[in-house]
């Protein structure tokens, strides 16, 4: 009888030793196999945090690894503490940490890079032009939505060309605007004011050739060439305010600039000899003078009575 007594206590101790050490961490026996089990949430943060050793998130974020590696052990010892709800709460946090170690950062692609700044040539052709005529602007743009142009020209093609006709010096600016902002360039049309009037040479209405035969090299008047010279005074007087022009002359011997110089002083000889002979001072501003030097002869240079024909003076009456 005591030995039966014996054998059930030392049964209930059995269950009882067992209900502390499995019961209180909430171990539960398989259906129908009478084993015991951990909650399936445990187990899983196990795999979880193999799963990412596997992976080498270990070695790719080490520290945030380690962190899931303690929460699972975390969990254990607070399962095994018989706190099993936090246990199985606490490996659950330790999965979802693993699993989502080392998250891939979305690229983000960099900014496009801003806007070229318009490019704007402008050029005119021709670049100088005489009053009254007109040049060509030409222009090309770049990067540009728009163009214009200032000095009343307007709005303009990003590419083209336009006639202009300035009556003076202009500047001609062109405006570029496009995203990459604003760019300007300039062309200058230069006008020249315009040419004087070609000034027709006056008519001659009357000549008298005077054969005042200076001496070689000379231009001082002769007394022999006196009866000539106030032929020359009696044609003048004939004409009174007319303008009066006198043209020396030479053979071909000696220099074309020595020619022409001596040719000058014999035509300024013959003028100062008609201001004191003639009476006509009060018309010096009306007698000119020019030496032609040999560019004109009247007969052949090759002769001595071709070149004493060459010395000569022309008095030439003007048209008023």
């Amino acid at each position: 009888m005591k030995h039966r007594l014996a054998h059930r206590l030392s049964a209930v101790g059995l269950v009882l030793l067992l209900g502390v050490f499995y019961g209180c961490a909430g171990l539960e026996p398989a259906p129908k196999r009478g084993i015991w089990y951990y909650h399936t949430e445990l187990p899983a943060a196990d795999r979880a945090v193999e799963a990412a050793r596997a992976a080498g998130k270990d070695k790719e974020c080490p520290a945030e690894f380690a962190a899931a590696e303690k929460m699972k052990n975390d969990a254990y010892n607070i399962y095994w503490a018989c706190r099993t709800a936090e246990g199985i709460a606490k490996a659950n946090e330790a999965t979802a940490l693993a699993n989502g170690l080392c998250p891939r950062r979305a690229v983000v692609p960099p900014p496009p890079p801003p806007a070229a700044a318009p490019t704007v040539p402008i050029s005119a052709d021709p670049a100088t032009i005489e009053q009254g005529k007109c040049a060509n602007l030409a222009w090309s743009t770049t990067g540009a939505s728009s163009a214009s142009i200032d000095q009343g020209v307007g709005t303009v093609d990003r590419n083209g060309s336009r006639q202009v006709c300035p009556g003076s010096t202009t500047q001609y600016t062109v405006t570029a605007m496009g995203d990459g902002g604003t760019r300007t360039s300039s062309a200058t049309v230069t006008v020249n004011p315009p040419p004087p009037p070609v000034k027709k040479p006056p008519k001659v209405i009357d000549r008298l050739v005077l054969h005042v035969n200076f001496d070689f090299d000379k231009s001082d008047v002769r007394k022999e060439d006196v009866a000539d010279l106030q032929k020359a005074i009696d044609f003048v007087k004939k004409y009174p305010g007319y303008e009066i022009a006198i043209e020396g002359h030479t053979d071909s011997r000696g220099t074309d600039k020595y020619n022409l110089a001596l040719s000058d002083r014999r035509a300024a000889a013959v003028k100062a000899y008609l201001l004191k002979h003639a009476e006509i001072d009060s018309r010096k501003d009306t007698i000119t003078t020019k030496g032609l030097g040999e560019s004109k002869p009247i007969a052949d240079n090759k002769t001595d009575k071709g070149r004493f024909e060459n010395r000569r003076v022309e008095i030439l009456i003007l048209e008023k």
